[in-house]
């Protein structure tokens, strides 16, 4: 009799937890993948049995992904964990072949930006609670990333003195070098009232060199932002997942549309070439959202 299919899942995961020392994010995400295979074996193709699982199906769940508006990136981190998985299990010798030894990761260097539409920035706006503190860091966040098209590593290095409120500009770095963006004033009403109960709750612990905190009072890290983005997107049941960067390109599309000049969006967003900004006109144009 066959072991179960999330039995060896979860030996594979506890391996690579604690005998090959793998952060415990990677440990984490590979979980998150794994159970996204697991619940298309059982729901999608009634597969319950591990030496079922051919490589014509996996190239399946891959295309279902895709369906889903999964991104490349996404979809190759999905097959590299299901290559450990099985490689795991052949050498165990559960499996004799691995059905994903010849699938290719998925090219995304010509995939489209993802844009948000605005219902879909408000449908997030609308799904978080800013009774909490939690609530108004992640509105801050979300109307951060939105309004000023920065990354989500340049928005988690900042500290208090990198906002001046009056102007509402912002000082970020990338590497060495740094650049000013500007902000909404909703992200300044957010700002101010995060900072005030920001202080009150952490009191001697507060440290304000560091904006972006979690529960503990120190930084938040990047991998909980997308959970923090993942758990919003769920609320408000995307059909696709969406990332930090969904608001950075969202960004650029609404100020191309609104009349901003290319070379000015190129500095806002920090690009080292025009290529990479022409990426947004080039859609819009493709769109229909802008004549030649």
């Amino acid at each position: 009799m066959e072991e179960n299919i999330t039995k060896l899942m979860m030996d594979f995961l506890y391996i690579s937890e604690f005998s090959e020392n793998k952060k415990l994010n990677t440990v984490r995400a590979m979980k998150k993948d794994l159970n996204q295979f697991n619940d298309y074996l059982q729901n999608v193709e009634k597969i319950y049995e591990i030496s079922k699982v051919t490589s014509i199906l996996i190239r399946g769940f891959l295309l279902y992904l895709k369906g889903k508006k999964v991104t490349s990136r996404s979809i190759n981190r999905k097959i590299s964990t299901l290559r450990g998985f099985f490689k795991y299990l052949k050498k165990s010798e559960r499996i004799k072949e691995s059905p994903v030894e010849n699938i290719s990761f998925y090219s995304f260097e010509t995939e489209e930006p993802d844009i948000l539409t605005l219902d879909e920035i408000n449908g997030l706006r609308e799904v978080i609670n800013i009774e909490n503190l939690s609530g108004i860091r992640d509105r801050l966040m979300l109307e951060l990333l939105y309004s000023s098209g920065i990354t989500s590593t340049e928005m988690l290095l900042v500290g208090e003195n990198f906002f001046n409120t009056e102007k509402r500009e912002l000082k970020v770095y990338n590497g060495k070098s740094g650049r000013m963006v500007f902000f909404s004033e909703r992200t300044k009403m957010f700002y101010e009232e995060y900072i005030k109960k920001k202080r009150e709750h952490f009191k001697e612990k507060y440290n304000h060199n560091v904006v972006f905190v979690n529960s503990y009072g120190t930084r938040l890290s990047d991998r909980s932002l997308r959970r923090i983005i993942d758990r919003y997107a769920a609320m408000v049941d995307f059909t696709r997942e969406i990332s930090p960067y969904s608001f950075r390109h969202t960004f650029a599309m609404h100020m191309l549309i609104h009349g901003m000049n290319i070379n000015f969006l190129k500095t806002l967003m920090g690009h080292v070439t025009i290529e990479s900004t022409l990426v947004y006109e080039n859609l819009l144009y493709k769109r229909g959202l802008k004549n030649g």
